[in-house]
């Protein structure tokens, strides 16, 4: 799977954490405290000309991004970050920059949310990494990319789907028929 265009990989970091779930849900957390504002940060950094100073909100960003799975927010900081440092403007990638950073932050929300009416919120973040989950595999399969059994099994484990569901789409997988392992994907 292309990693570049992933949201929010957990697979990845939570293996950058040594499978630590609740350490990774911890930064994320940090990491939308941090970076909920960082439109304007830039914006005041921008108004000044301290195109320096922006450039390292952006460094930061990239190097926090790329540690922690949110590879599309990475890979799109990369252009905004060499145009503040090597020609000292604002590049013309920065809008979609912009909407990249509030989807991540949405995504990490909808995540980490505290439970705070019990289930339904447990099951919202559920929700969201079990869309996640769906995203990851059905791009995998769209992409006829080789899929380890243990990738396989996480995503299906996120999926929370039927045991016969679980078993066509494995079956399929094993029999690298992906379009039967997207068709059953799709109609669960």
């Amino acid at each position: 799977m292309d990693q570049s265009t992933t949201v929010l990989d957990i697979d990845f970091g939570m293996s950058q954490l040594s499978g630590n779930k609740k350490l990774l849900f911890t930064l994320l957390g940090k990491f939308t405290d941090e970076y909920r504002t960082l439109d304007a940060s830039l914006q005041a950094h921008i108004a000044k000309g301290d195109f320096n100073e922006a450039y390292s909100l952006v460094h930061t960003l990239k190097g926090v991004t790329g540690n922690l799975g949110l590879f599309a927010l990475h890979n799109a900081s990369k252009p905004i970050e060499s145009a503040f440092r090597n020609e000292k403007r604002v590049a013309d990638e920065y809008p979609a920059f912009l909407a990249l950073l509030n989807e991540t932050i949405t995504a990490v929300d909808t995540l980490i949310q505290e439970p705070e009416a019990g289930v339904s919120s447990q099951t919202s973040a559920t929700g969201a990494a079990a869309e996640q989950a769906r995203k990851q595999l059905m791009a995998a399969l769209k992409a006829s990319e080789f899929i380890a059994q243990d990738k396989l099994d996480a995503w299906l484990d996120a999926l929370s789907l039927p045991q016969e569901k679980r078993a066509a789409i494995v079956d399929a997988v094993d029999e690298l028929d992906y379009e039967e392992a997207i068709s059953e994907l799709e109609n669960s």
